[in-house]
């Protein structure tokens, strides 16, 4: 009984450490800069609005970034800043965190 307690235990504490240490699948690794605003670790696919002229993109994630012309990832994609690159978009509105 003592050892199947134990077994227990350390399969319980190697399963929390493994799931406390890992990232996750669904998140963009690190920041990323829309003008003043800073996202940390934005999921993938999700959509941010920054200001609606003179955007100014840092992606210091892993994932690349789409750049839209209207609010919400909506109108025409206008651009696509690449994993640690900066981009300037005159007309740019909002980006979405892609795969």
């Amino acid at each position: 009984m003592r050892r199947l307690v134990r077994t227990f235990g350390v399969l319980g504490g190697s399963a929390l450490l493994t799931l406390g240490l890992t990232q996750s699948a669904d998140a963009a690794v690190g920041n990323l800069h829309l003008g003043q605003r800073v996202i940390t670790d934005p999921a993938r696919w999700s959509c941010h609005t920054g200001s609606p002229l003179n955007l100014t993109v840092h992606n210091y994630t892993n994932s690349p970034v789409v750049v839209f012309d209207q609010p919400e990832c909506a109108g025409s994609v206008i651009g696509i800043v690449g994993p640690a690159s900066n981009g300037f978009f005159p007309r740019g509105w909002s980006v979405r965190v892609m795969q």
